[in-house]
């Protein structure tokens, strides 16, 4: 038995759940697996799990993502497909993993599912690579310098927002009372938001350690900031 077999077993005892066996190596019904072919994702990741009905019509499942590439993962969500007696898929939910899954190693996922079958499916359905960690801390540690306001997403609605906010690491500027702002969001190191005045933001270049992250792009951002969600803003 393989030693992420016996953890999996492991974790079904502790959990008290009924062990119930995924299908074997994500096989496909012949006629689905004539048109089938390895998926990014699938070449990317390997995903090993356990579970077991959770009262009252709900199926538990627990296990962990692993990332076989050289870089972190984030926002890292699974779809888990209900399959029948012949393998083929007769419904499907997509669950986040919610944990980063760093490079070359795993996270653990712990979700419930409507039914109470045993025959499930569980894959990678949707991910993203974490930047390079010492340029996106650089330019955050910049930005603090040079007097940014740091705004933690320390409620369920900020990071949620925060998430929305795009394009991720890179400055945005944007006009809020007839003043000129500039907004750096961050969902995945910090989980926080820098927000700068014009003169903040010049002060951040002058320090001649600009990189692609601290380029300000003009275009708007792709959702509203919720700008009463976030306040104070700098004066």
């Amino acid at each position: 038995m393989s030693q992420g077999r016996a953890l999996m077993m492991a974790i079904s005892l502790l959990l008290g759940t009924t062990l119930a066996l995924p299908v074997p190596g994500g096989t496909l019904p012949a006629a689905e697996a004539a048109d089938a072919h390895p998926t990014l994702s699938e070449r990317l990741f390997r995903v090993e799990w356990v579970g077991g009905a959770s009262p009252p019509d709900q199926f538990r499942i627990v296990g962990y993502v692993y990332n076989d590439y050289g870089q972190d993962a984030v926002n890292v969500e699974l779809r888990i497909s209900e399959v029948d007696v012949s393998g083929r898929t007769v419904g499907s939910v997509i669950k986040p993993v919610g944990d980063t899954v760093p490079a070359s190693g795993r996270a653990f996922f712990d979700v419930r599912v409507p039914g109470t079958t045993s025959s499930y499916r569980v894959a990678v359905e949707s991910f993203g690579f974490m930047p390079d960690r010492w340029a996106t801390e650089t330019t955050e540690q910049l930005l603090a310098a040079a007097g940014f306001d740091q705004k933690l997403a320390d409620s369920g609605e900020k990071l949620a927002n925060l998430r929305l906010l795009t394009p991720a690491r890179r400055l945005v500027s944007r006009e809020r009372n007839g003043k000129l702002y500039y907004v750096y969001a961050d969902p995945d190191l910090c989980k926080c938001m820098y927000v700068g005045t014009a003169a903040q933001y010049e002060r951040a270049r002058r320090q001649q350690l600009a990189n692609d992250q601290l380029i300000a792009v003009q275009d708007h951002l792709s959702v509203p900031i919720l700008e009463d969600l976030w306040a104070p803003w700098p004066y």
